[in-house]
């Protein structure tokens, strides 16, 4: 009958009524009301009636229907229809973890899918990774206990939240793993701008530039690696953003946007960009800290003079080869140069590598003797 407990719910309910005590809250718990009142004795007129082979009127099945929609149980701290409680994903499983929570016992927490307040403030207590990835929803409750854990949390498997539960996140301290949701409202990212601590936001695929504006405020490390445009404007925002900043899926960029993010002071990441224009590769040397261009496999020579002025590690992960001009201009950048791909070098373009000052990183033994020769042939001079 539609509106009372399926199977999994009776099984995980069980035998749950009881009269309030201190550990109210803390499961699955039903109370006595009016409401339960009504429904036992409904059922009771019910089994009068079936044991004296009396017919069952319609409207008492109705009442049971009704009245069991409009029956609340406590689930950890919150007052749940059983309506409601019969919307969770594997409710069995999940009491099973809530009763170890309990007992101090964390080790299927991932398991979880279902998080009430009660099980929240207990694990905001917890002293290592918080990793929450199975929940597919969260309370605003269980949220606002959540943001008193300090350490990292994830709750990547979450695919949405509202503004109000992720101004509650935005108190927690520590990195936040947000990268299951696919959009963020400009509400959401006002409140994420006042988070401190690495945020990780790689399911979003694209970003408003007042969500951009807010974002820039953030404190601490920022992965909007799934992002597959950038506009100029939020571009411009986040030329003072300062931190860990990751784009690794953007394919192109403007001359505009490159210009703006040269402003950024720390780590950019724009490892999914294939090319590169001279006037961006300008723009870009002028970026103060690491600069990850690893899906660059080919630098003109124009470009290669422009990046030799950048200060800081400079990853070209993916070059395969470097005219002699590159080479040459690359041979004055002051910081680590990564060339991990370099298949071929000629001799020349090896010995300008081989006077810069700086480690160079390649993985072609080929490559390596070469430089290591010239350097030798240096040092001996």
């Amino acid at each position: 009958m539609e509106g009372q407990p399926n199977e999994s719910m009776r099984e995980a309910i069980g035998d749950t009524t009881k009269t309030p005590g201190k550990n109210s809250g803390a499961g699955l718990e039903i109370f006595p009301s009016p409401k339960l009142e009504n429904v036992i004795r409904t059922l009771g007129e019910i089994k009068d009636a079936a044991d004296h082979n009396q017919p069952v009127k319609l409207g008492q099945l109705q009442q049971i229907r009704e009245a069991v929609k409009k029956l609340t149980v406590n689930v950890g701290g919150k007052e749940m229809t059983m309506e409601e409680l019969g919307k969770i994903s594997d409710l069995k499983r999940n009491m099973e973890i809530w009763k170890e929570v309990r007992q101090g016992k964390f080790n299927s927490i991932r398991e979880l899918t279902y998080l009430p307040p009660g099980i929240a403030e207990r694990l905001s207590h917890y002293t290592y990774e918080l990793n929450l990835d199975g929940l597919i929803s969260l309370s605003d409750q269980s949220a606002e206990k959540l943001s008193h854990y300090e350490g990292s949390l994830n709750l990547s498997g979450l695919a949405s939240l509202s503004d109000k539960t992720v101004g509650y996140l935005s108190h927690h301290e520590g990195q936040l793993n947000l990268g299951g949701l696919a959009s963020l409202s400009d509400q959401a990212a006002e409140h994420l701008s006042r988070h401190k601590g690495s945020l990780l936001l790689h399911g979003l695929t694209s970003l408003s530039d007042q969500a951009a504006e807010h974002l820039s405020c953030h404190q601490g490390d920022l992965d909007l690696g799934g992002l597959t445009s950038l506009s100029d404007q939020a571009a411009e925002h986040f030329s003072n953003y300062k931190g860990w900043l990751l784009l690794e899926s953007l394919t192109s960029l403007s001359d505009q946007a490159a210009e703006h993010l040269s402003h950024h002071q720390g780590e950019l990441y724009l490892m999914g960009l294939t090319s590169l224009s001279d006037q961006a590769a300008k723009h870009l040397s002028h970026q103060q800290g690491e600069l990850n261009l690893y899906g660059l496999t080919s630098l003109s020579d124009q470009a290669a003079e422009y990046l030799s002025h950048h200060q800081g590690e400079l990853c070209l992960c993916s070059i395969v080869s470097l005219s002699d001009q590159a080479a040459e201009h690359l041979s004055h950048h002051q910081g680590s140069l990564r060339l991990n791909s370099l298949a071929s070098l000629s001799d020349k373009a090896a010995e300008y590598l081989a006077k810069k000052e700086g480690k160079i990183l390649v993985f072609a033994e080929s490559v390596k003797k070469q430089i290591e020769k010239f350097k030798k042939a240096n040092s001996d001079k």
